[in-house]
């Protein structure tokens, strides 16, 4: 694909909506996927993000310089037809202010789909949180955004499945602005779907009851359960519980906490929850309802609890509850019972340059910088990767892998 087949229609504040018409959500457009060398096509200024799910590359174009992100999912592990998908629900769905723009731009390489988007420059909010959270008023803020994404995705029948702190991008620093991102586990309402574990601490009970590899109907309400986590944290700087199943005593206390009446059966309740009103309180028994039957489908309810206090003075003296907060960072994504176990795996993240704590972005920032311009991109030809064993992968300058088809990370393109 040459240069000037790049075209990025662009108004204020992202990418042209003209083409996302709502009828179009419903039909997954397929297409021929045209082959392009990333290396002549772009300059890669960054590495946004990467894992299993394959890599995330800030880069500029270099027929037109616009900046932009490129989602790069491995073909070894990704099926086309779950590329498509994603990349349509991408596409039709950022028609919507708080859904993140994705370019109408999608091609593949000899080992990658590959599709483009606007890039976040202030990061997701596990980045922007800190230990007691973003404050009532901004979380306020993220709340009616969030809700309003939500609403949009749903009122096409369909169902993120994966809302948490990594996929919603903050936009500007008082939160005035966030997208909800990341479209690859979206299905439609009804369907039926395969249990995973990618995301644990904000599955709603009724999943984690199922086992691995199990299949589930899907629902607007998982989305209600997840939004709550979402909103919880934004709060308390914490997650409530680990594990919304009983296997945590955080969340057994929660459950015994919300089937109380106060009078015949009064229990306590958990100490993070003293951290919120009683109004607060009330909300989130509503939205993190255990019981499936009752809990909310939609979230039109959110709105009667805005004008409220969320708050409680108790959270002005977090210390009161730092023994039930000690494991519960939103950057964990796992569930660790053995507490020396769970040390080890803390000390394996450190070792690998994987922060475990609140992150000094700056620095975060130089460390990425210096890490890029010390590595390479590498990928296989097209004839190499004939066995499906291609991939894009990091290695360190002076490796004795061969110079051909190298693509070296710049964080500034010359000439």
């Amino acid at each position: 694909m040459s240069q000037s087949q790049f075209k990025f229609e662009r108004k204020s504040g992202g990418v042209s909506r003209k083409l996302k018409q709502a009828g179009n959500v419903s039909k997954i457009r397929e297409f021929e996927l045209e082959k392009i060398d990333l290396v002549e096509t772009f300059d890669i200024v960054q590495i946004v993000g990467e894992g299993w799910f394959g890599k995330i590359l800030l880069v500029e174009h270099r027929g037109t310089d616009n900046e932009m992100v490129l989602k790069s999912l491995p073909k070894n592990y990704t099926a086309v037809k779950d590329f498509y998908r994603e990349f349509h629900f991408s596409y039709h769905l950022s028609a919507h202010r708080n859904i993140v723009s994705t370019f109408d731009v999608a091609f593949q390489t000899a080992s990658f789909y590959v599709f483009a988007q606007e890039y976040a420059p202030l990061g997701d909010l596990t980045s922007n949180i800190s230990d007691t959270g973003i404050g009532e008023l901004h979380s306020k803020s993220v709340a009616k955004q969030l809700v309003s994404a939500i609403q949009y995705i749903h009122s096409y029948d369909l169902v993120h499945r994966d809302i948490k702190l990594d996929n919603i991008l903050v936009f500007k620093s008082d939160f005035s602005r966030i997208k909800l991102c990341d479209f690859g586990e979206t299905r439609k309402n009804g369907n039926w779907v395969t249990r995973r574990n990618e995301w644990i601490p904000y599955m709603p009970p009724e999943i984690l009851a199922i086992d691995t590899e199990h299949k589930y109907k899907v629902e607007t309400s998982h989305d209600v359960w997840q939004f709550a986590v979402v909103l919880f944290v934004c709060l308390t700087g914490c997650l409530p519980w680990q594990k919304a199943s009983s296997e945590d005593p955080r969340f057994v206390s929660y459950v015994y906490w919300v089937s109380s009446n106060g009078i015949m059966s009064p229990f306590r309740r958990p100490k993070l929850f003293k951290m919120l009103t009683s109004n607060a309180q009330r909300m989130f028994r509503k939205f993190l309802q255990p019981n499936v039957q009752t809990r909310p489908s939609v979230l039109d309810e959110v709105q009667n609890f805005i004008d409220e206090r969320w708050l409680s003075k108790y959270m002005l003296d977090k210390s009161k509850v730092s023994d039930d907060i000690d494991e519960l960072s939103p950057s964990l994504y796992s569930y660790q019972t053995d507490q020396e176990e769970n040390k080890k795996f803390l000390l394996a993240f450190s070792n690998c340059g994987i922060e475990t704590a609140v992150v000094d972005r700056a620095a975060k920032k130089e460390r990425i910088k210096q890490w890029i311009q010390s590595s390479v991109i590498e990928e296989e030809d097209e004839e190499d990767s004939s066995e499906g064993t291609s991939k894009l992968s990091l290695s360190r300058k002076g490796s004795n892998d061969t110079e051909e088809n190298e693509l070296y990370a710049l964080t500034k393109r010359e000439g």
